[in-house]
């Protein structure tokens, strides 16, 4: 079936480039100053104080400008730069206008309005350059034009009222002319903005959408040009880190959609933060797997870049610890616990993949290594191999777990499980994280926000508080590095006092941490 007329696109209209529609404009405005001149050559002769020989230059001053924008557009065809071909008639116009000058005998007000104009024409095409040349030319062609025309001078007594009259009309409607050629130049200039305005709005709201498909370092190398996206890859140190939730998989089958899709999605947003923060590149999520490395496209040393991939992971366990008191109070009753995996090796690291399709990736036996690491440690725990071990080993406590077989690897594997930074191993307080019934804290004092300490301190007091007089309390309060839920009809009398001692020790934990 043929589609109707109406339902088929509009050609798109292709959109001209200003400076040449400026151009044409400006060739008009050259048309009407030659215009002028003739019209006032004519009046001059009707009225008998100019000799009828100089239709001769009447013909000239109206074949030249035809002549030259043929010429011209000839040029231009050729691939000439028209900016210079342009400058040239403008110089040319100048001579011509000085040979009409010369052939109205010099009358002041006739020979005012073609200075005028001439001179106008050429400030508004090229500037101050432009106008003291076009002032050499002009009277260079005034005196061609009296060698040859005889030199006379036409008194202002003996002007006639139509000559003058002729050149003021002349000279308003140039002047009119002008003017609305500006406005219609400046008209275009804002519409050319406007649509290049729009044109990056679009790029800029395109480019957003995109980078949530690559992490930050990849896309800032790609658009600082540090990086081209074409088929490359380059052996390479880094650690990589292997992360997945423990029985996410059988929990799925039970969660209603809606549930799994915010749930995941709030974990792997608050993880993906954590790695940002700490420098990793996120290389994948494979359903609840997370993947980062460290050491590419950006590195700050193998032993900086195994060390803040250690950070990042002991900061990732900590925060699991928050996130199931929330899905608790969301009636998401399972104990998740995230397992992790870590390992440092050479590994092949670049885009992988074909001209139209690219993935930036790692490959390796050393990749394989993080990732089977991460399936044999402990839910809730951290299981590092012994390379990664000797270079954060300084900073950071790690438990020698003896050698492990993983599948895919004919020798035993040296293994170490991750406790935390050796500054922060005698700090206990520093970091709380409990549930009980009806009560809930969490709480990691390094990452509390100066300005959230004391409506932190607040809330901890008027908790404690109300449940020393027993009276009823429901509590969610929620911080960067803090929170705590109370509900005080669920809690169980016994735990009141332990409660209380814990609010107190949190309390004071933050309070030292304000002073300082």
């Amino acid at each position: 079936m043929k589609p109707s007329s109406a339902s088929a696109p509009a050609p798109s209209r292709r959109q001209e480039d200003p400076s040449v529609v400026a151009r044409r404009m400006a060739n008009y405005i050259r048309l009407l100053e030659f215009l002028v001149a003739a019209v006032a050559l004519v009046a001059g002769i009707i009225k008998n104080v100019l000799p009828f020989e100089y239709l001769l230059v009447l013909a000239i001053l109206l074949g030249y400008p035809l002549v030259a924008q043929t010429i011209a557009a000839l040029r231009e065809r050729k691939a000439q730069k028209e900016e210079q071909i342009y400058k040239v008639l403008v110089q040319l116009d100048a001579i011509f206008i000085g040979i009409a000058m010369a052939s109205l005998h010099f009358a002041l007000i006739p020979c005012m309005a073609l200075l005028i104009i001439v001179h106008a024409n050429a400030v508004t095409s090229g500037g101050l350059y432009i106008w003291l040349m076009n002032i050499v030319w002009t009277v260079l062609g005034a005196v061609v034009g009296a060698l040859v025309l005889g030199f006379e001078i036409l008194a202002y007594s003996d002007t006639p009222i139509l000559l003058n009259m002729v050149s003021m009309v002349g000279l308003g409607v140039y002047v009119g002319a002008a003017s609305f050629q500006a406005h219609q130049r400046n008209a275009l200039i804002m519409a050319t903005q406007a649509r290049v305005y729009q044109q990056q709005k679009q790029a800029v709201e395109l480019s957003r959408k995109l980078a949530k498909y690559l992490s930050p370092q990849i896309w800032g190398s790609l658009f600082s040009g540090k990086r081209d996206a074409k088929v490359e890859t380059r052996r390479k140190k880094l650690t990589i880190f292997f992360s997945d939730i423990k029985g996410f998989s059988a929990m799925s089958e039970e969660l209603p959609l809606n549930v799994l899709t915010s749930m995941l999605n709030t974990y792997l947003s608050d993880m993906t933060r954590i790695a940002m923060r700490y420098g990793g590149t996120v290389d994948k999520f494979i359903g609840d797997a997370v993947m980062v490395f460290f050491g590419d496209p950006t590195s700050k040393g193998s032993k900086e870049d195994a060390t803040n991939c250690v950070a990042m992971a002991i900061e990732m366990q900590k925060h699991m610890k928050l996130l199931r008191q929330k899905w608790k109070r969301q009636g998401i009753d399972q104990k998740l616990e995230i397992r992790i995996g870590i390992n440092t090796g050479y590994v092949t690291v670049g885009n992988f993949g074909t001209d139209s399709r690219l993935d930036y990736t790692i490959l390796g036996t050393d990749v394989n290594l993080a990732s089977r690491l991460e399936s044999a440690a402990r839910p809730g725990h951290i299981l590092i191999s012994e390379a990664t071990h000797e270079l954060i080993k300084d900073r950071i406590l790690a438990r020698n777990m003896g050698d492990i077989q993983v599948k895919g690897f004919n020798r035993p594997i040296p293994v170490f499980e991750v406790s935390d930074w050796r500054s922060k191993a005698t700090k206990k307080d520093n970091f709380v994280s409990l549930e009980a019934a009806g009560f809930a804290i969490h709480m990691d004092v390094d990452k509390i926000r100066h300005f959230d300490k004391k409506p932190v301190l607040k809330t901890l007091a008027t908790t404690a508080s109300k449940l020393k007089q027993r009276e009823p309390i429901q509590v969610d309060y929620e911080a960067e590095g803090f929170a705590l839920h109370v509900d005080s009809s669920k809690l169980r009398p016994k735990d009141i006092g332990k409660i209380m001692e814990l609010m107190g020790r949190a309390a004071m934990s933050v309070k030292a941490k304000l002073v300082v």
